[in-house]
């Protein structure tokens, strides 16, 4: 009889196979007795068994990625593909230094440099500038400024290596800290020669002949980094007595985020070689701290390593821009990628490339233009990546729960529980992210589950979209909901046909009414009006300043000229007014006039039910709810909430639902530094 139960790992189904097969030979009788001497033999062969079957069954799954838990092997496994994890990321920051120099022979230096290394304190953190920076001085004010200086958390650190042909040698990263981005290797003929060669990082040993100065990074044990250079065949390789220097900035990761604090501790030298002095540098915070991370994770690696390698070094599909693009721009929470062919009317030849930050920050003019250089080294010859900011579609909702007072009175434990219900909805079902949809019955579902008290539960459901203006310059601007929008009911007022306004904006200046606040709204019949208050009174001054596609919900307002919105408005010491009621007048100094000219507006789609993303760029985002909670006999508000519409809210940025692991922090203004 052969044994059965051969696939058993347990030890107590081993042992009850021993057992089951001991039955059938004669030559046993014991082995059925806990006390005998043979049933502590089969405890000892069961526990072997079980062992071995252990490491077997563990060597075999850490043999394969997808079944790999230990970080060593994913990584090991990871190189076959060719793929290099992710390293800690230190935190960045943007300051503004502005440095008064001294005369010397009665003339102002020609120049300021400020020195590589440490230049501020923050928090508890040392932050540095990685190269000197040299700005012109002033010759009137003696003033030099450095503006938009980009500063990162940690220590520099500096680690050689004298090459050793006659032994095995391997040039290792020693910390486990460092961020490999910053990580700069030079190499120089002995250990007295002052100068020395830089090696550029390659992946691929296209173009690279013998005496290309490049090495080749690898993930080793413990999570630090090797270095291997060139054999003299591909990349050069090193000579005995050599030297090797690594510089890198070890640092604390996502723990030196959101400073806002620094102190200045640089060193600024002139150009007559005079070192200025601390208490003459005046520091600007431009941008608090951010982009810090951890090192990527296991789960990560699994994930992005078959992807990348299948991408094979060039962007054909989508799916490999949008990959390649997450290796190459750190700070990308998440990235999606669409042909133009799939826009409507369709644009041919041009692949987007749509980034979500890990700061919620938009990325500058400067940074799409670095990233789309990098893209184009990938892409096909006749494609041309563009990479353009999310499309930010919010959705803000307000909820009216009833409550069973038999049950409960305490409102504020109700508003709590909610709260943490809404929080784990958006968890679950990926929110404020692309390829996400606003489902308003899961929504509701979650509200009520939430408290044992809650008999119902009432959703008015609206949409935010912001204007992003150029200050000062006459344009149109349009922006789309990505569905249809409310039709509202007519009325008769006064004999005349209305229709009750579907779209509201927040408040604005123009260049032609730079001192009053103005609106702008719809007429219902495919118009948009600009009024202004005065009380309860709507005085209009444009009744044909945009149109509206109801139908695909489209919207365009303009020509305009606007010159600030919100609190962001231009300066009353700045304006020339001929009426101060109406606002009627001009602005005296352009220059002066505010930069942000982000314009609220919020308007009510015809299906509330399910909203999706209206493009493969856009995100959706749900807006924290405003909840009231009313005892069961109240009459809730209708679900359409006409003449309810309130976008000065939103004259700052909204506060989102809490996603785990998303983070959204930041406001719609663009980084001056990231």
């Amino acid at each position: 009889m052969q044994p059965n139960k051969l696939t058993a790992l347990d030890f107590e189904d081993i042992k009850s196979s021993i057992k089951s097969y001991l039955r059938t030979r004669d030559e046993f009788t014991d082995y059925d007795f806990d006390g005998s001497s043979l049933s502590y033999l089969i405890d000892v062969l069961s526990y072997n068994s079980y062992y071995s079957a252990f490491i077997a069954n563990m060597s075999m799954n850490e043999a394969f990625l997808p079944s790999a838990t230990l970080r060593d092997n994913v990584v090991n496994i990871a190189k076959l593909l060719n793929y290099v994890p992710r390293s800690i990321t230190c935190a960045k920051a943007c300051i503004k230094l502005e440095v008064q120099t001294s005369k010397t022979n009665l003339a102002y230096p020609s120049s300021v440099t400020l020195k590589r290394g440490p230049v501020a304190r923050g928090s508890t953190f040392i932050w540095n500038v990685l190269e000197d920076i040299t700005v012109e001085v002033d010759t009137v004010t003696g003033k030099a400024e450095f503006d938009a200086v980009t500063i990162n958390e940690g220590s520099l650190i500096n680690f050689t290596y004298t090459v050793n042909t006659f032994q095995a040698q391997e040039y290792k990263i020693p910390s486990e800290d460092a961020d490999i981005e910053t990580l700069r290797v030079t190499v120089k003929a002995n250990e007295s020669s002052t100068t020395s060669d830089l090696y550029n990082r390659v992946e691929t040993v296209t173009n690279l002949t013998g005496t290309t100065r490049s090495y080749f990074l690898s993930e080793g044990e413990d999570m630090r980094y090797q270095v291997r250079f060139g054999d003299d065949s591909i990349g050069r390789k090193l000579k005995d007595g050599e030297v090797v220097n690594f510089e890198y900035l070890t640092c604390s990761g996502t723990e030196a985020n959101e400073v806002t604090e620094f102190d200045y501790i640089g060193t600024t030298e002139d150009s007559n070689q005079i070192v200025v002095a601390n208490s003459d540098v005046q520091l600007i915070v431009k941008d608090r701290s951010q982009m810090g991370s951890a090192a990527e994770t296991v789960e990560s690696i699994k994930y992005m390593a078959p992807r990348y390698y299948a991408s094979q070094y060039r962007a054909v599909t989508a799916q490999d821009y949008a990959v390649i693009t997450k290796n190459l721009y750190s700070n990308a929470e998440s990235v999606v990628a669409y042909g133009g062919d799939s826009l409507t009317p369709p644009i041919y030849g041009k692949v987007y490339v749509a980034v979500k930050t890990k700061t919620g920050t938009a990325l500058n003019d400067q940074s799409k233009k670095d990233l789309q250089t990098k893209l184009r080294a990938y892409s096909m010859a006749s494609i041309d990546p563009i990479v353009i900011d999310p499309d930010e579609l919010y959705i803000y909702p307000k909820v009216f729960v009833l409550y069973d007072t038999g049950v409960t009175s305490n409102t504020s434990e109700i508003k709590t529980n909610i709260q943490n219900a809404i929080n784990d909805w958006a968890t679950q079902t990926q929110i404020n992210n692309f390829n996400s949809t606003f489902r308003n019955q899961q929504f509701q579902k979650a509200i009520t589950l939430s408290d044992k008290a809650i008999s119902d539960v009432s959703v008015q459901t609206s949409l935010l979209k912001y204007i992003k203006a150029d200050t000062n310059q006459t344009n149109t601007y349009c922006i789309s909901t990505g569905g249809a929008l409310y039709n509202s009911a007519p009325s008769n007022t006064d004999g005349a046909c209305t229709k009750e306004p579907v779209i509201l904006s927040g408040n604005f200046r123009t260049a032609d009414r730079p001192g009053i606040d103005q609106q702008f709204e719809d007429d219902g019949f495919g118009k948009l009006k600009i009024f202004y208050n005065t009380g309860n009174k709507k005085v209009y001054t444009n009744n044909s300043a945009g149109s509206i596609n109801y139908d695909t919900g489209e919207i365009c307002i303009g020509p305009i000229n606007l010159v600030g919105s919100g609190d962001n408005v231009p300066g009353s010491t700045n304006l020339n007014l001929t009426d101060p009621v109406t606002g009627l007048g001009d602005v005296i100094d352009p220059s002066l006039l505010p930069t942000n000219t982000d314009l609220p507006v919020l308007f009510i789609p015809a299906n509330n039910t399910t909203i999706p993303a209206s493009t493969p760029g856009t995100v959706i985002s749900v807006v924290n709810p405003e909840v009231t909670v009313a005892p069961i006999g109240t009459i809730p508000p209708t679900t359409i909430p006409l003449n309810s519409l309130t976008p000065t809210t939103f004259n700052t940025t909204p506060t989102l639902v809490e996603v785990n692991l998303i983070t959204n922090t930041g406001d719609p203004d663009q980084s001056t530094c990231f």
